[in-house]
C-alpha cells in the first residue's frame, strides 16, 4: 500500500503541497481566530507539522533531492506574501524541515546511503535560496526574525561542520580571512546583522550557492519586494567588498541586473545597483564585453538603461568603443544606436569636468531633443542630468527647458525619469524669481504624469510639481492659481494610490497648494490624510468648478488601480450633488458612465457604484417631477 501511494504521488508533491499551504498559511492571525475555534486552529497547526516532519522521515533516499527541493520551493513561494502571519508560518516551516533534518541525520545518518559529504547537496539542493531569504529576514520584525535567525544558526552548525574538512582552497582562504579580520559577529547568543551572516555562510558555500545568494539579494531589491532595501545592500555589499570570491559568474548576475532595473528605483538600492554594474565592468577583459554586446545590445531598450551606468566609467566605455570599431560584424549588433550618439555620450561625458564654455551654444542639444530616436534623446537626457548637477551649468539649461520639458510627452519611461531629474536639478539651482517663472510656465505639464503607469514617473512628477507650487514666489501666485485648482483632484485620487510613496507625495503636494490658496481647512485634512473630507472639502470651497471636477474624476472609473476607480466613483457622486446643472440630461450621462462598473473586478467598487447609480436615478426622477409640476402650475395660472 505504501508503494502504491509513493508512486501515486511522485511528482506531485509541489502541487499538494501548495494547496496545503494555501489551506494554512493564509487562515487568520492566531489572534483573530475565535476562542471556540482555537483548539482547531492548534490542532491544524500541528498537523502541518507532523506533515512535513512525515514527508522527510518517510520520503525515499532515490527521490530526495527532488522531494526536498519541492518542499522548499513550496515554502519560499510564501515568503514573498504582503502578509506578515503568512511569512511567519512559512518561516517556521522552513525552521521545522531544518530541524527535522538534522535529527533524521544525527539519529539515522547510517540508514541514509549518503556520506556527510553530500548531505548537503542531497537535503539543502536550494541552499543559497535558503540563506539568502533567512538573511534578509533576520533583522526584520520580531515575527519573522525569531525562527529565521533560529534556522539560521542551526544550519550553520550543521553546515560547518560537514563541510569544514571539504572546503576548496578558495573557500579555506575566505574562511581564515574572515577569522583573521574578525569581522563576523555571528553567534547563537548574540543578534546577527544579515551581512555578518552572509560573511559566516560564504566560506562553506559552492560557487552555485554563492549566486544564489547574491541573486535572491538582487531580486529583493525590486520595489514590489517585502523586504528592506537597505537589508538587500548590505548583503551585496558583502559580495562587492570579495568580488572575485562572490560574484563569479558576471553573465548570471548582468541578466538579473538587465532583467530587474526598471523596477528598482528605491535611491539606496538604485546606487547599490549602479556600484555593482560598474565593479563587473570594471573588471571584465575585452572578451566579455564583446560577449555582453552580442547579448545585450544597447538597441534593445531594457538594455539600454543598463549600458548607460555602465558606459559613465570611462575605462568601460573605452572597451566598447574598441569592440565597435573593430569591424562592422559588432556595428552592426547597435542597430538603434548611432555613431552620433557614441560621439554625443562622449561629448557630454568629456565636457562635464571641465569645459566652462560647453553650454555656450544650445543649439545642438535642442536639435538632439527633438531627435526621433528614444536612444538618442535617452543619451542627451544622460548626459544632461550629470551637468544639471552642477549649479553653473543647470542655471545655463533653462533656455532649453521648452524642449526638455517636451519629452516627457514619450512613451519610454525612462526618458520621462530623465528629464525629470533634469528639471528637478535646474528648480534646485536657479534664483528663487527663475524658479517660480518655470512653476508659472510648465507646472501645469506635469499633470498628465500623475497617471502614467509608472509608478516612479508618478512619484517624481508629483514631488516636483509640490516643489513648483513651493517656489512661486508672491506676485506669481495669482497666475498660478489656475493651475493647482485643476491639480486638486487628480492629486486627491493619487492619495489613494497604491504605492505609498506616491500617495504621500499627492498628500504633501496637496498640503503645498492648500498653503498658496490659503486654504487652512483643506490643509489640515490634507494632513490628516482625510480624502473624503477633502473632496467634500473642494466642491464647499470651490462650486462654480463642479461641472470641470466631474469631467476630471471620470477617467478613473478605467483606472487600473480598484482603490482609485472607488474613490472615483465616490468622488462623482459628492460632485453630482453640487452641481449647478442637475438636468435630467447630465445626470443621465453620470450614470452612463458609471454603468460599466457594474460588473468591475472589485466587489467594493461594484456595490458603490450601484448605490450611486440608484442614488442618481431618484435624483434624475424627482427633477423630472418638479418640473411637470411646475408646468401644470403655470397651465393652470
Amino acid at each position: 500500500m505504501s508503494s502504491t501511494v509513493e508512486t501515486a504521488l511522485e511528482g506531485k508533491t509541489e502541487s499538494i503541497l501548495n494547496s496545503c499551504f494555501n489551506s494554512v498559511f493564509f487562515l487568520p492571525p492566531e489572534l483573530d481566530v475565535p476562542e471556540e475555534e482555537q483548539t482547531l486552529y492548534t490542532k491544524t497547526m500541528i498537523a502541518m507539522n507532523v506533515m512535513l516532519r512525515a514527508l522527510v522521515h518517510n520520503c525515499p533516499s532515490s527521490r530526495m533531492r527532488e522531494e526536498m527541493c519541492s518542499i522548499f520551493q513550496a515554502l519560499l513561494h510564501f515568503f514573498h506574501s504582503q502578509h506578515m502571519h503568512v511569512r511567519t508560518r512559512a518561516l517556521y516551516g522552513v525552521l521545522r524541515m531544518i530541524t527535522d533534518f538534522i535529527e533524521k541525520d544525527w539519529y539515522c545518518a547510517a540508514n541514509c546511503g549518503f556520506i556527510y559529504e553530500s548531505l548537503i547537496e542531497v537535503y539543502f539542493p536550494i541552499l543559497g535560496q535558503l540563506l539568502g531569504h533567512l538573511c534578509l529576514f533576520s533583522c526584520g520584525q520580531h515575527a519573522t526574525r525569531v525562527p529565521a535567525t533560529d534556522a539560521l544558526y542551526r544550519l550553520y552548525a550543521f553546515v560547518k561542520r560537514d563541510r569544514r574538512t571539504a572546503l576548496t582552497e578558495e573557500m579555506e582562504k575566505y574562511v581564515h580571512l574572515r577569522e583573521k579580520l574578525q569581522d563576523t559577529n555571528f553567534a547563537c547568543d548574540n543578534l546577527c546583522s544579515p551581512s555578518d551572516c552572509a560573511k559566516a555562510f560564504g566560506g562553506y558555500l559552492r560557487p552555485a550557492e554563492r549566486m544564489d545568494v547574491v541573486l535572491t539579494a538582487l531580486e529583493a531589491m525590486v520595489d514590489s519586494s517585502i523586504y528592506d532595501k537597505e537589508v538587500a545592500c548590505s548583503v551585496m555589499a558583502v559580495a562587492m567588498e570579495d568580488h572575485a570570491f562572490w560574484l563569479s559568474d558576471k553573465t548570471q548576475i548582468v541578466t538579473s541586473i538587465r532583467k530587474n532595473l526598471r523596477s528598482i528605483t528605491a535611491k539606496a538600492a538604485r546606487h547599490c545597483l549602479d556600484s555593482l554594474l560598474l565593479l563587473l565592468t570594471s573588471q571584465m577583459p575585452a572578451e566579455e564585453v564583446r560577449d555582453l554586446l552580442k547579448s545585450s545590445p544597447p538597441s534593445d531598450s531594457s538594455a539600454l538603461d543598463m549600458w548607460e551606468v555602465m558606459l559613465c566609467m570611462p575605462r568601460t566605455l573605452e572597451k566598447v568603443l574598441k569592440e565597435l570599431t573593430k569591424g562592422s560584424q559588432l556595428s552592426r549588433l547597435l542597430e538603434g544606436v548611432t555613431e552620433d550618439t557614441c560621439i554625443l555620450f562622449l561629448a557630454l561625458m568629456a565636457k562635464s569636468e571641465d569645459n566652462e564654455d560647453f553650454l555656450g551654444d544650445l543649439r545642438h542639444l535642442k536639435t538632439y531633443l527633438k531627435h526621433p530616436s528614444v536612444e538618442m534623446r535617452t543619451v542627451v537626457l544622460r548626459g544632461l542630468v550629470i551637468l544639471s548637477e552642477t549649479r553653473e551649468k543647470a542655471r545655463k539649461m533653462e533656455v532649453v527647458l521648452p524642449e526638455i520639458m517636451a519629452t516627457l510627452q514619450a512613451a519610454s519611461a525612462d526618458v520621462k525619469m530623465k528629464a525629470l531629474f533634469v528639471i528637478q536639478n535646474i528648480m534646485g539651482h536657479v534664483k528663487r524669481k527663475e524658479a517660480s517663472s518655470i512653476a508659472v510656465q510648465h507646472a501645469e505639464e506635469l499633470l498628465p504624469l500623475f497617471v502614467d503607469e509608472s509608478s516612479a514617473v508618478r512619484v517624481s512628477s508629483i514631488r516636483l510639481y509640490r516643489d513648483m507650487v513651493q517656489a512661486v514666489v508672491w506676485c506669481h501666485r495669482r497666475r498660478m492659481k489656475g493651475t493647482v485648482r485643476r491639480g486638486l483632484v487628480p492629486l486627491l485620487f493619487r492619495m489613494s494610490d497604491e504605492n505609498q510613496d506616491v500617495a504621500q507625495a499627492a498628500g504633501r503636494a496637496v498640503v503645498q497648494t492648500a498653503n498658496l490658496l490659503s486654504w487652512n481647512d483643506l490643509r489640515e485634512l490634507a494632513e490628516k490624510q482625510e480624502t473624503w473630507r477633502i473632496a467634500e472639502c473642494l466642491l464647499q470651497r470651490d462650486q462654480s468648478r463642479a461641472e470641470e471636477y466631474l469631467q476630471q474624476s471620470q477617467p478613473y472609473l478605467q483606472d487600473p488601480q480598484g482603490a482609485l476607480r472607488e474613490e472615483a466613483v465616490r468622488f462623482i457622486g459628492l460632485a453630482a450633488r453640487y452641481s449647478r446643472d442637475q438636468s435630467e440630461e447630465k445626470l443621465e450621462d453620470i450614470i452612463r458612465a458609471l454603468m460599466p462598473l457594474a460588473s468591475d473586478a472589485e466587489s467594493s467598487v461594484q456595490c458603490l457604484a450601484a448605490q450611486t447609480t440608484l442614488i442618481l436615478r431618484t435624483a434624475s426622477r424627482t427633477a423630472t417631477s418638479r418640473r411637470s409640476l411646475r408646468a401644470l402650475c403655470c397651465l393652470f395660472c
